[in-house]
């Protein structure tokens, strides 16, 4: 019998070790974190649910979970919001590898939304569109990024100014210098939608007609984000600062350098966030530029959310994305379960998944003393003698 049982560990352990070797990577550590915020935070909505209206919590908690799933209208709308989400989740999660806040997304979103749409109905295609959404956001981008590196200027406080900056400019760009012909006729304080030369176009998914190229662009984006990030001397120098300035420092690393390159490709992916959010290739929105009807756009602040739930990590940006926009899908089926599950209930979800992923750092303490404590048992060191001589 002990002859089997230890055949048993000897075919098990290799498959144990390597199984305990990949969970103690940084990525699988933001990872377990990120589920455990997620699976706490559907919890808490449930208990919530029960303490409110008992008999529909079970339902409502499936309607929850399924919602964003249940068929293709759905899912079309799930992927469709995603899309910009994933972007200024990248935007916020470039930066803070740097430690940089990059609280002024907001108002590089809205600034690379209005110049995408001008140039969109000037008769560009949505290339160009794109482009110059990317390039406006960028220039925004560049503007912090310099202060900060040159002037020591914090980049919370410049972004936060620099948004009403954006905010007023375009308001007085729409009062002088905005031909009427680009105005509605009937709301002047909005723009014309996006023409159907400027619009992304559809992948012709049957009924989901609004999931773009947009996707294989985020996709793609993530990659080389990641591939960067992890990959290159320039991805490197980024984390190296942004770990110990004064080690990159005394290296070479040049801080003038890394600061002003992190901001403004932040910037650059907040700016194409911004021209997502109104390419829909089937029922594009419209833009509101009036600066005394509240222009700037709150999407850029999503991105903070979708980066603290994925760990800023580049492809986790994309499954944080879909997580909340599931969330968002299943408002008005949680009203039509009960009144007491009013249209808010899903943002007070999302509240406490974000909150509980802003606690990560204590779920990462917890993730390394468990890793340590079976470090310590025997099966699981790759050192034969060292299990040898406690065995015996």
């Amino acid at each position: 019998m002990n002859n089997f049982l230890n055949k048993c560990k000897d075919f098990f352990r290799p498959v144990a070790i390597t199984s305990h070797s990949i969970l103690k990577r940084e990525g699988s550590k933001n990872l377990i974190s990120a589920a455990i915020s997620i699976l706490l935070g559907l919890f808490l909505g449930f208990i919530v649910m029960l303490l409110v209206e008992p008999s529909g919590a079970f339902k409502g908690l499936g309607a929850l979970i399924s919602t964003g799933f249940s068929n293709a209208q759905n899912f079309n709308r799930v992927v469709y919001k995603a899309i910009p989400m994933i972007f200024s989740g990248l935007s916020i999660a470039f930066a803070f590898r740097l430690n940089l806040f990059n609280i002024g997304i907001t108002g590089q979103v809205t600034l690379g939304a209005f110049c995408s749409i001008i140039v969109g109905l000037s008769g560009a295609n949505w290339f160009i569109c794109l482009l110059v959404g990317m390039l406006s956001g960028a220039a925004a981008g560049l503007i912090c990024g310099f202060l900060k590196a040159k002037f020591g200027v914090n980049e919370v406080l410049s972004g936060i100014m620099l948004n009403w900056v954006i905010y007023y400019f375009i308001g007085l760009c729409g009062r002088i210098w905005l031909p009427n012909s680009f105005k509605d006729r009937i709301e002047t304080s909005n723009l014309l939608v996006m023409p159907d030369n400027g619009r992304m176009p559809s992948l012709g998914i049957p009924n989901m007609g609004d999931i773009s190229v947009g996707l294989i662009i985020a996709i793609i984006v993530v990659a080389v984000i990641f591939i960067v990030l992890n990959y290159t001397n320039f991805g490197f120098e980024l984390k190296m600062s942004g770990r110990n300035k004064d080690a990159a420092k005394y290296s070479g690393v040049s801080q003038t350098k890394s600061i002003i390159l992190a901001l403004l490709i932040s910037g650059a992916l907040a700016g194409i966030c911004g021209y997502m959010l109104y390419s829909d290739p089937i029922a594009p929105s419209k833009f509101l530029w009036d600066s005394g009807s509240n222009t700037l756009l709150s999407d850029g602040f999503n991105g903070i959310s979708v980066s603290l739930i994925a760990q800023n990590s580049p492809i986790g940006c994309i499954f944080s994305s879909i997580v909340l926009t599931v969330i968002d899908s299943a408002q008005n089926t949680l009203s039509t379960i009960s009144g007491s599950y009013n249209v808010h209930y899903t943002e007070l979800i999302k509240s406490v998944v974000i909150y509980l992923a802003a606690l990560s750092s204590f779920i990462g303490i917890l993730y390394r003393r468990l890793n340590e404590k079976i470090d310590a048992i025997p099966y699981f060191s790759r050192d034969e003698k060292n299990i040898n001589s406690k065995g015996a």
